[in-house]
């Protein structure tokens, strides 16, 4: 019989959003989107969001940090969300982009996702439909970088 030990609490895993958008009112409503209580179907995570509001900014907190997910203004005035797709894309660990627009339509959701995108968001922000979307890209993000992380391993012990 194991002796019975202390019981430990999990420990929060913080997720880093990168949110690109002009418009400050973005970054507060998604802030506020993915900080309330029971948002989420995993307690135990943490969402924090870095606000950018230009492509060259954005690009630099992907380069400094482990940015989990991007969500990226469709028409930004400093660049395009494409850009920032195509640098994302050719980091180690890319996060899933997430765009975000006003006029989100199936012509714009098809554009995304043949790119490599992971998903197109509505604005005005509907609370469950960031959650789901986010959740969704962050569970994405994670198999695909355990996935590297295994495949890693087995060439590893392979060669020994």
């Amino acid at each position: 019989m194991t002796p019975a030990g202390p019981i430990r609490k999990p420990v929060a895993e913080n997720i880093s959003v990168l949110s690109v958008s002009s418009a400050e009112e973005d970054h507060f409503h998604l802030q506020e989107i993915l900080s309330s209580p029971g948002r989420t179907l995993f307690p135990d995570i943490v969402f924090t969001l870095i606000a950018k509001s230009t492509i060259a900014a954005a690009k630099g907190a992907l380069q400094r940090g482990r940015i989990s997910i991007v969500m990226c203004e469709h028409d930004l005035s400093s660049g395009s969300w494409k850009e920032l797709l195509d640098f994302a894309q050719g980091m180690a660990a890319p996060p899933p982009v997430i765009v975000t627009s006003r006029v989100a339509d199936e012509r714009m959701w098809a554009e995304v996702l043949n790119l490599g995108g992971h998903d197109v968001l509505a604005r005005p922000f509907n609370n469950e439909e960031v959650i789901r979307t986010v959740t969704a890209a962050w569970s994405l993000w994670q198999h695909r970088f355990q996935c590297r992380a295994e495949s890693s391993q087995r060439a590893g012990g392979n060669a020994a």
